[in-house]
């Protein structure tokens, strides 16, 4: 008989435990697949960005590090250890590249809670209550390492997208319920902390103490907590790397030691006294005396931090592949785990508490450009510097600002798009979510989440009716018929070529050529820029330099000489920049046809430059380009810009005889809560908003491909999908920004001309490069949807 050598092999006896080993090794790996984007070639510019966005997360977190720490009941500065300290645990033992680690509001109630009960309002003492915390912490870590080893990481999937959804609006209504007393500026606020609170019941017996000390209100406080909450809020949307909660508490701290001086607002040091600098202090465990009650509380701390930090984690390291776009190694649940314990288990030790993924951490460093867990300890290291020499300022924080901060992120957790993802699902789901919204509030985090658990558990089988994505063949699907968007698409007027003069000058005349021959244009204006430099080092006549000129061009351009014109220039100058932009506007050229020295990053920072600041599109030629054209590629966001480039984009097929363009749109849904059908529901949209694209786009007759790609980064994925394709040329619109916009708001354009080594056509929108002004008008940022912020 023949082995059938597809068939699995017997498991030896200690396979069990060989895999429990080889698990454990895996885990203690610290240089491992998460640094794969970290390569010799690359390293220099992979460190540059994981660091930029470290310092940008750490701007942002030192304040909402400082107000989930207070909420908890804790001071500030255990809040800015905790996420310094977590962060370097997480990114060292965790099981994704990109997760940002540190205090979340999913923690607030339930650390409340225990701080509550243990400390001074229960007859304790503070360190009493924070060394039980300590205790019940690392019993949560030492259980989420063993599910990490026993491969467990799987079934924290399992809880119900429904219970989670409501979990999140639940906690996010009763933050932003029991912070009123700190917005509304109560002088009795000490008493309202939360230090006089059951571990039920807390947030009606708080409403109703902020209700009964209505009459001490201090309208200064409501003043500055609005205000922080709204240009937080307000910044953001414009863009993340705005530090805005940093901006924002800074100028009501500001206007509170100044202008409000005597007005009665009161500050972090009137609640906590200094916050020091001193961070890294070691707290043992400790634990009361065992009681019935003391055991159930074990019991009851344990499983909440357990559940939070899995499932926190778990959904966080998801959304951080999706927007990444990772393509390369996913997040390992198990080692992600195993890192969330350790965690648990070390950082309420040091002066710290529990942690875990934060949402909107871990956005903020993708989008700012984050690669690696390099990302994490920067964050580390700069959050705990910048602490460090502005403790003393912090303690001079109005607790009305940290209300409004706190109010902030409570309005940012409930996401809509979340909400009516359960409720299109069924109405089981979403009886489900409006139940455990509900009870978590009013009751408390483990009673409202594990009696919805229950509830889903016992009904599932007879309620359970999964709703189903519209077929994808329903979908409208319009690919070409439209009026012409651009009065001559695939032509230009006049094309300014500058020359090196020397060999580099090949690719671009074989390139200049190939776009004469295709009649592409017929007016060429050859420029060379003569520098000081070459001057005084290489002086050569204007004549001289012309006569070279000539012979290099009229070699390559043999065959076209009678349907094109062709001059030849030479200007001098300090600035290649500025005499490029003057000699196109005298020729009145609107295409600048620039070569590229793969070498020489110069050259691409004054082609990015040019696409910004010139008054005319840009087409970059890399060194051995090849001339002919077989594949276009174009990204679109459906906006009328993105048409004139798609009408241009297939406008040059057709003139090159390409039968189809590929048309890319990147986006990016926020919801982290998904059901099976979310996926053809999303395609969906994404193609019936295509089709209705299309209807102003001009297609030449040449098919085009749609292409839908769900990443943050649309520059790297456009280039990805180029490399994939192996496209040889990206058409894309840009109005130009200036250098503020460009810093500010990003550029795609400039990205992708950055980083391709293929031919980039960026055709100009405008005659004029856009303003900062005009940027945040043309971005529309009042109507974007604020960051998730747990």
């Amino acid at each position: 008989m023949t082995e059938n050598l597809n068939s699995p092999s017997p498991k030896p006896a200690g396979h069990k435990e060989e895999g429990i080993l080889a698990r454990l090794k895996m885990f203690n790996t610290f240089w491992d697949s998460r640094f794969e984007d970290l390569t010799k070639e690359t390293w220099l510019k992979t460190t540059y960005r994981d660091m930029s966005a470290g310092l940008i997360v750490a701007l942002t977190a030192i304040p909402m590090a400082m107000g989930f720490a207070m909420a908890m009941g804790l001071r500030p500065e255990q809040g800015i250890i905790a996420g310094a300290l977590a962060c370097v645990i997480g990114r060292t033992w965790g099981g994704s590249k990109y997760q940002v680690y540190g205090p979340t509001a999913a923690f607030i109630p339930i650390i409340a809670a225990l701080i509550t009960k243990y400390g001074e309002a229960g007859g304790g003492t503070f360190a009493q209550a924070h060394g039980f915390l300590v205790f019940v912490s690392i019993i949560a870590g030492v259980i989420l390492m063993l599910m990490g080893i026993f491969g467990l990481g799987k079934y924290a999937k399992l809880v119900p997208n429904s219970i989670i959804v409501g979990f999140t609006v639940g906690i996010a209504v009763a933050i932003a319920l029991s912070n009123l007393e700190s917005i509304l500026g109560i002088e009795s606020f000490k008493d309202l902390l939360g230090e006089d609170e059951d571990i039920k019941g807390g947030l009606l017996h708080n409403l109703l103490a902020a209700f009964s000390n209505i009459d001490k209100i201090n309208v200064w406080s409501v003043f500055l907590g609005l205000m922080t909450f709204i240009l937080t809020k307000g910044l953001l949307r414009i863009s993340i790397f705005i530090p805005a909660p940093l901006l924002a508490i800074g100028l009501s701290t500001a206007l509170a030691a100044t202008v409000l001086a005597n007005k009665g607002v009161i500050l972090v040091r009137d609640i906590y006294g200094s916050i020091p600098n001193n961070f890294f202090v070691f707290t043992p465990p400790s634990m009361p005396p065992i009681t019935p009650t003391v055991a159930i509380d074990i019991a009851y701390f344990v499983a909440a931090i357990v559940f939070v930090s899995a499932v926190e984690s778990l959904l966080c390291s998801s959304m951080a592949d999706r927007m990444a776009n990772n393509r390369k190694t996913p997040f390992n649940p198990d080692k992600e785990f195993w890192g969330q314990g350790l965690v648990q288990i070390i950082t309420p030790m040091v002066n710290g508490f529990p942690c875990t993924g934060a949402l909107a951490r871990t956005a903020t460093s993708i989008k700012a450009g984050a690669v690696t867990p390099l990302a994490g300890y920067f964050k580390a290291v700069f959050k705990l510097s910048l602490a460090y020499y502005i403790a003393h300022y912090l303690e001079m924080v109005p607790m009305a600002c940290i209300g409004g901060i706190l109010l902030w992120v409570a309005s940012n957790m409930i996401k809509v798009s979340e909400i009516k993802e359960v409720f299109n699902h069924n109405k089981f789901h979403a009886g489900l979510m409006v139940y455990t919204a509900i009870m978590v509030p009013v009751t408390d985090f483990l009673t409202g989440v594990l009696s919805a658990l229950v509830i889903y558990a016992i009904a599932y089988r007879f309620l359970e009716k999964p709703a189903h994505a519209p077929p994808l063949a329903d979908m409208p699907m319009a690919l070409s018929n439209a009026q012409d968007a651009l009065p001559v698409p695939g032509h230009f007027n006049g094309v300014t070529i500058p020359l090196l003069m020397t060999d580099e000058d090949h690719t671009l005349l074989r390139y200049a050529a190939n776009i004469a021959q295709r009649g592409i244009s017929k007016n060429f204006h050859f420029v060379h820029v003569v520098t000081s430099y070459e001057k005084n080092h290489n002086p050569r006549s204007a004549n001289t330099l012309k006569k070279s000129m000539a012979d290099a061009v009229l070699h390559h351009f043999e065959g076209v000489l009678d349907h094109i014109h062709i001059d030849f220039q030479t200007v001098e100058g300090a600035s290649h920049i500025d005499e490029l932009v003057q000699f196109t506007l005298s020729t009145k050229s609107d295409l600048i046809l620039l070569g590229l020295n793969k070498i020489r990053r110069g050259q691409r920072s004054l082609a990015k430059r040019l696409a910004m600041i010139a008054s005319c599109s840009v087409w970059m030629v890399p060194e051995d380009s090849q001339p002919i054209m077989t594949r276009i590629i174009v990204p679109i966001d459906f906006s009328t810009p993105s048409a004139e480039s798609l009408s241009q984009a297939t406008a040059l097929a057709r003139i090159n005889q390409i039968p189809e363009c590929l048309a890319v749109h990147a986006f990016f849904d926020a919801s982290v809560i998904r059901y099976d059908e979310h996926e053809g529901i999303v395609r969906g949209e994404e193609e019936a908003a295509f089709a209705k694209f299309m209807a102003q786009v001009n297609t030449q007759g040449v098919m085009v491909k749609p292409a839908f790609e769900e990443s943050i980064n649309v520059a790297s994925t456009v280039l990805r999908k180029a490399e994939v394709c192996q496209a040889d040329l990206i058409v894309l619109s840009t109005r130009g920004h200036s250098r503020a916009a460009t810093i500010l708001l990003g550029n795609v354009a400039a990205q992708v001309m950055e980083e391709s080594t293929i031919p980039v056509l960026a055709i100009k929108q405008h005659s004029h490069q856009s303003t900062l002004a005009n940027a945040l008008l043309n971005s529309s940022f009042w109507r974007k949807a604020d960051p998730r912020t747990n």
